[in-house]
């Protein structure tokens, strides 16, 4: 009897301690790489659908200040659709135009600016790769980009877009003169040099921190700009016994800043009425109602009340007014262009970061290493940061 007893129990034991000497089920550790792109298309992978393109374009700037063009080209052809692609209506737009939902809803392409600059890069990718027919036509969609800006003064107003368009018209023998009138009067001030068509190391330089989006208005509604920051005011390029010294082009948080107001702009203030006007009914509906329900000859009113004031609360707590701050956010602060006429051959080439007084940024100086085919032009493009 004892014997029976005791054989559940010991089954009971044998059962746990065969339990307990299985393999336990361990989660091996996610491997990580030093290398930005790898572990930028990683964050491609996790990201939500309407923020994809967003992380395509920093993963692909990357990439190409990396000088790995073959990831750049993907990951650019990838973010960016047909220029006309951009002004349609899908159905994610139309979602963000909504009262309920948020503008971040909707697929990423970035405002102008960003627009601009994604198809900038994906034009020095082709002139790159030795296709300068593909670059200036992405250079001129770019600037194409900014042609709605609000005021006519700032409209398709990008001084290295129109420069370089004119530059390549020039190399393929053709007249450049009028894209390079273009860009000094919107460098104004800025001594833009003459076209060298005969130059074959074409050097891209960009500066600094872009500008960040950030909401403003009473409710979020409205899009503003934290400035971005660069301290070099001039890059000297010194190859093969020549010195070249570039001026600054572009601005980005100009050229961000003075796109003026968007047609999301409107919707966004709409919603942003409804709110604060669900929110005033709601506020002087819940209180007074409250407090007339307390009296018996009352309280049918302080119901009607509350429950008018409710609903305002619930509508004003559920519209959705806050503008879309996605930010490109490696962007530079400036850009800027230089180009030299170099034998065939390696050529090291120094690049110094200058400040307004011109001096040399000791911890930004570059060192590159030009090579140069007999043919072909050289495309590179060198960041301080």
């Amino acid at each position: 009897m004892k014997f029976a007893t005791a054989t559940p129990l010991l089954c009971l034991l044998f059962t746990l301690w065969m339990t307990a000497c299985q393999t336990p089920d361990i989660q091996p550790t996610p491997e990580y790489s030093d290398d930005l792109v790898i572990e930028g298309k990683r964050l491609i992978a996790q990201a939500p659908r309407q923020d994809k393109n967003l992380w395509r374009l920093r993963v692909g700037l990357i990439a190409l200040k990396q000088n790995q063009a073959n990831e750049a080209r993907a990951l650019f052809d990838a973010a960016m659709p047909a220029a006309g692609q951009i002004l349609q209506t899908d159905a994610s737009t139309r979602m963000a135009q909504s009262l309920f939902s948020p503008e971040n809803v909707k697929g990423f392409h970035g405002e102008p600016y960003e627009r601009a600059m994604g198809w900038f890069y994906r034009g020095l990718i082709y002139w790159m790769d030795g296709e300068p027919t593909n670059a200036r036509a992405c250079f001129r969609t770019a600037q194409l980009m900014d042609a709605l800006a609000e005021r006519q003064q700032y409209r398709a107003d990008w001084v290295i877009l129109d420069y370089l368009d004119g530059f390549i018209t020039a190399k393929l023998g053709k007249d450049g003169s009028a894209a390079l009138q273009r860009a000094r009067e919107h460098a104004g001030a800025i001594a833009l040099p003459d076209y060298n068509p005969a130059a074959n190391t074409l050097v891209v330089l960009q500066t600094g921190f872009g500008p960040v989006k950030k909401s403003g208005g009473d409710v979020g509604e409205a899009l503003v700009y934290d400035a971005g920051h660069s301290d070099v005011a001039q890059i000297r390029i010194t190859a093969a016994s020549q010195t070249v010294t570039a001026p600054v082009f572009d601005n980005l948080t100009l050229q961000a800043s003075t796109r003026g107001s968007r047609a999301m702009d409107l919707i966004l203030a709409r919603k942003a009425n409804v709110k604060k006007v669900g929110d005033t009914i709601g506020d002087i509906g819940t209180v007074p109602g409250v407090v007339l329900v307390d009296y018996e000859d009352t309280r049918d009113a302080g119901l009607a009340l509350l429950g008018v004031g409710l609903v305002g609360k619930f509508i004003g707590n559920s519209v959705e007014p806050r503008a879309d701050t996605r930010t490109w956010n490696n962007l530079p602060q400036h850009l800027s262009f230089a180009a030299l006429q170099l034998p065939a051959g390696e050529h090291p080439a120094t690049v110094d970061f200058l400040d307004t007084t011109g001096a040399a940024l000791p911890d930004r100086k570059k060192s590159v290493l030009l090579t140069v085919q007999a043919g072909r032009d050289t495309v590179v493009l060198v960041a301080d940061r």
